[in-house]
């Protein structure tokens, strides 16, 4: 590949993959625009994205560092900002004025599929991230987006339609190393979020990823690393070239960080329990004619959710009383569930979800499809949402002091109630 081929992959890249305003934020984070710079906010830490700013005078680099600076210290955040070779060196001078350090210069590296070198190994092949994955991935590194973050982000961090996939090198029955990857649907790039260490076999099992498939539009003919020491030692002898150099900034808070996001999505194994917890406990029997689908404990109240049908302002209400009951039933740390039938769920703190700045409250109270569960992992108390039956049932005496006088106001009378006293 030769300069003006790497200007035209770098042009092309910047303008694909450098500081996107994402389409779908990330569980729990919230993403803000500032000029031409993308903050995002995660609860545990931050980070900075921008497309070229050869167009800003200094005095106006300036002022925007320090309201990053500002910003991700009002929220108590870590913040990471990466600088490119081909970023103005005035960018890399206003941050060190501004306390930022930086990290290890690193090669952003860049192959094209077809010319990669060695073909797929039998010894590789795709896995979900498990133990050993995770512990190879937090002893190796740097990566340039870690797979704890990657596993916390889902693949949204890629936009609509974006994908990726984790793959293994195995040694007989022991992984020995790793990789990952992720994919913009409508890019030109595989960009490799990390290697566990210089094992060019695993890059070429991305491939896949760059395939023309019914998600993307195009195939993406490139592969994109950032490498330093024996990782871009063993890139480049694989065919990769350095399109630029790269630095991360930090900057770390006057405080101690949060040590969790607001929202995170719940693991596949931990919401199959929650929910067989459920099926057992209330036997829950999904069904669209035999109603009601659970059996509601004591004590519960259960309305109909006929009145709110079309009725966006009911509907806002009934969010925001049921919402703010769950919290105060709460202290600050504390979980709540949502699950969503046949889909992803959430679990996530209620006193960081919700009004400006934070991320929004993940999930329903009405029922759009699918049942919804608003609960505590335990179950003492919560709310479900039945889609076929049109109700709503809410348990747990402390939950359901705290919100029937409203939902009576707006839904009228409960249908079925778990007192002691039945309506029906």
């Amino acid at each position: 590949m030769d300069r003006s081929e790497r200007a035209r992959v770098w042009a092309a890249y910047t303008a694909q993959v450098r500081g996107l305003v994402p389409e779908w934020p990330p569980p729990g984070a919230v993403v803000e625009q500032d000029g031409p710079l993308v903050r995002t906010h995660y609860g545990t830490h931050g980070t900075v994205g921008h497309q070229p700013l050869t167009h800003i005078a200094r005095a106006e680099l300036a002022a925007l560092v320090r309201r990053q600076q500002a910003a991700f210290g009002a929220r108590n955040e870590p913040v990471q900002w990466k600088v490119y070779g081909a970023d103005p060196p005035a960018l890399a001078e206003e941050l060190e004025a501004a306390g930022f350090t930086a990290d290890p210069e690193r090669s952003l590296l860049v192959a094209e599929f077809k010319a990669i070198a060695p073909r797929r190994d039998a010894r590789v092949r795709s896995a979900l991230p498990g133990a050993r994955v995770r512990e190879l991935a937090a002893t190796s590194g740097p990566h340039a987006r870690p797979l704890a973050e990657v596993e916390a982000d889902g693949w949204a961090a890629y936009g609509r339609g974006g994908r990726g996939d984790t793959v293994v090198l195995v040694d007989g029955a022991r992984v020995t190393a790793a990789g990952w990857a992720g994919r913009f649907a409508d890019s030109d790039f595989v960009v490799i979020g990390g290697l566990t260490g210089p094992h060019v076999a695993l890059v070429a099992a991305f491939a896949p990823l760059a395939e023309k498939a019914y998600l993307f539009g195009h195939a993406a003919p490139y592969c994109v690393a950032e490498a330093d020491g024996e990782l871009r030692t063993a890139l480049s002898a694989a065919g990769f070239v350095e399109l630029t150099t790269v630095r991360t900034y930090r900057r770390l808070p006057a405080g101690s960080p949060a040590l969790t996001r607001p929202v995170r999505e719940t693991r596949a194994g931990d919401e199959d329990r929650l929910w067989d917890r459920f099926h057992e406990e209330f036997g829950f029997r999904p069904s669209m004619n035999r109603f009601p689908g659970i059996d509601e404990p004591t004590p519960s109240a259960t309305w109909s959710l006929e009145a709110l049908d079309g009725e966006e302002e009911k509907l806002g209400a009934l969010d925001e009383n049921v919402n703010r009951a769950l919290t105060e039933l709460t202290r600050p740390g504390e979980l709540l569930c949502f699950l969503d039938w046949q889909h992803t769920g959430y679990v996530f703190d209620p006193h960081r979800v919700g009004g400006p700045g934070r991320p929004r409250w993940p999930g329903a109270v009405h029922p759009d499809g699918d049942y919804y569960l608003n609960v505590h992992p335990d179950l003492r108390f919560g709310t479900f949402g039945h889609p076929w039956e049109q109700t709503l049932c809410v348990w747990g005496a402390g939950l359901l002091a705290a919100v029937e006088e409203e939902l009576t106001r707006l839904l009228g009378e409960p249908v079925r109630r778990r007192d002691g006293t039945d309506t029906t």
